[in-house]
């Protein structure tokens, strides 16, 4: 079955499968150049979290994404209004056998350094995602692989130990966690990964200028990029985590764009005179994570008493009105697969100290401020409920950037929220966060990971979507996430940029148009 763009047969498959105050400046969060003419505009961006790391195999963070996407790119990319998937870095892709995917690459791409790209740099990038040393939170969606075969310089075929309908939608680069992105096999083979890290050369649209790691990140435009130069020339980020000095930046013209508007804010935004609000309600799902692997979660009763305690819905209400929205089950409403059969918890508070037996339960737990639409407050409300029924909880506020980092290694707490982009719109991201061998689960369950196995080998959509139902139902009758909400994505914007939320939390640099100056 050939696809050059995307064939009949490719849809079946998928359906189965500023520099200074009166200067400009701008934010960005996906990957797609602009087909517009290119200007020397500069601008800056303020995002809510700082920048962890910028090795696309090593992290899925969305502030770093959206660095990672400016630099680095993937083999295809999904069409913003059809959701269909599209040649990028390789010009046409084919499933030659069940298990069996072929790649050709463009011939025109060179990497920062001036390299050509090859299916050498294809291969390595998919083994080094593989790599257990590397823990990649990528891994258990690309988990099917079994070998990755380089044919010439420019195909790259790739074996997959049962048919995976889903593998080309790994190879594109919404979604967070279980994305593709090439890298140089020649750089990352002859230096660290902190100097991979520190320095990073892509094939993107934008390279790194400069890293003031913890206060600034400039990127400047590729002059040999292969695709259509971007209309901004330069974006220089800053990180402002406490929401009204970000506002406040936006208003008073020192930075262009924001992200993770307050929704207190938004009316002042809307109608300020050099300001504008651009919004998509296909923002992250937001999920109360329990650690069950171990106490006190490890026990069912317990599980459900913390559930019982909550009232999620009034606290969305309160906090995020009409740009928030309390979910079931841990999916997008975009995710096919989704079990509309299956209702979002309900409080009940006299069951929960019914569960509770007169026992106290203290809990040391984290959370972000400013990473996530109203997180501190969302946070600060659900321990204060938890509180009425015999949860004790001690609770205490990190820089995001340390905090994902212990979300990796297993160490953030009993309980935590954690935003996840379901734009590739399916079932299978539950993966990234309750299946075993996923680096940021906490749950470990092995009927959960029987049932996500079969759905991934699965070619016959209606039995896929039945076997993800089975997962869905599985993980709220097990209560392993207490609760379940969608927040808008909500950038404030100067006017003098233009730009549309196509792709819910996934804002790209690239794709920014510059309409007055």
């Amino acid at each position: 079955m050939k696809m050059s763009a995307l064939s009949a047969a490719a849809k079946s498959l998928e359906a189965s499968a500023r520099w200074c105050r009166n200067g400009l400046i701008i934010s960005a969060l996906l990957a797609g150049p602009a087909a517009h003419a290119a200007s020397d505009a500069q601008v800056r961006i303020a995002l809510s979290g700082g920048i962890d790391l910028l090795d696309p195999s090593r992290t899925a963070n969305g502030p770093d994404v959206a660095i990672m996407t400016q630099i680095y790119e993937t083999l295809l990319v999904l069409d913003k209004k059809t959701g269909e998937l599209k040649p990028h870095l390789a010009k046409s892709f084919e499933l030659k056998e069940p298990t069996l995917w072929e790649f050709k690459l463009r011939d025109d791409v060179k990497f920062h350094d001036g390299t050509p790209l090859t299916a050498a740099d294809v291969k390595y990038s998919l083994e080094r995602l593989l790599t257990p040393a590397i823990n990649s939170p990528h891994y258990s969606q690309i988990a099917s692989i079994s070998e990755v075969k380089v044919v010439d310089d420019h195909t790259v075929q790739i074996r997959t130990k049962t048919p995976d309908p889903l593998l080309g939608r790994r190879m594109q680069p919404i979604g967070g966690s279980g994305r593709v992105f090439i890298v140089p096999k020649h750089y990352f083979e002859t230096h660290s990964n902190q100097e991979v890290n520190d320095k990073p050369i892509g094939t993107g649209p934008y390279k790194l200028a400069e890293w003031r790691k913890g206060t600034s990140l400039t990127l400047e435009r590729n002059p040999d990029y292969w695709g259509p130069a971007p209309d901004v020339a330069r974006g220089r980020y800053t990180f402002i985590p406490e929401n009204s000095t970000r506002v406040n930046a936006l208003l008073q013209g020192d930075v262009d764009i924001i992200q993770r508007v307050p929704m207190s804010d938004v009316e002042r935004i809307e109608k300020a005179d050099n300001a504008k609000i651009v919004a998509s309600m296909n923002g992250l799902v937001q999920t109360l994570l329990l650690d069950s692997r171990k106490p006190p979660f490890n026990d069912l009763r317990t599980r459900q008493a913390f559930v019982a305690s909550l009232d999620i819905n009034n606290i969305v209400t309160h906090l995020l009105g009409k740009y928030g929205r309390v979910l079931a089950v841990p999916l997008a409403p975009n995710v096919v697969q989704v079990d509309q059969s299956i209702q979002p918890y309900r409080p009940d508070r006299k069951l929960a100290k019914q569960l509770m037996d007169g026992k106290n339960i203290a809990l040391n737990t984290y959370t972000s401020d400013g990473r996530y639409v109203a997180d501190r407050d969302i946070y600060q409300a659900i321990n204060a409920q938890l509180g009425s029924t015999g949860f004790k909880i001690t609770p205490q506020v990190m820089e995001w950037g340390r905090l994902i980092g212990m979300m990796q290694s297993r160490s953030a707490g009993p309980f935590y929220i954690i935003g996840w982009d379901f734009g590739e719109g399916d079932a299978s991201k539950m993966n990234s966060f309750l299946n075993s061998n996923s680096a940021l689960s906490v749950t470990a369950d092995p009927e959960y990971d029987k049932l996500a196995q079969e759905a991934s080998a699965e070619m016959d959509e209606a039995k896929r979507t039945e076997l993800w139902k089975q997962a869905q139902k599985l993980v709220h009758d097990k209560y392993y996430i207490a609760a379940v909400w969608q927040a808008a994505s909500v950038y404030g914007f100067s006017k003098k940029l233009q730009w549309e939320a196509l792709d819910g939390d996934n804002f790209d640099l690239a794709t920014v148009k510059v309409i007055q100056k």
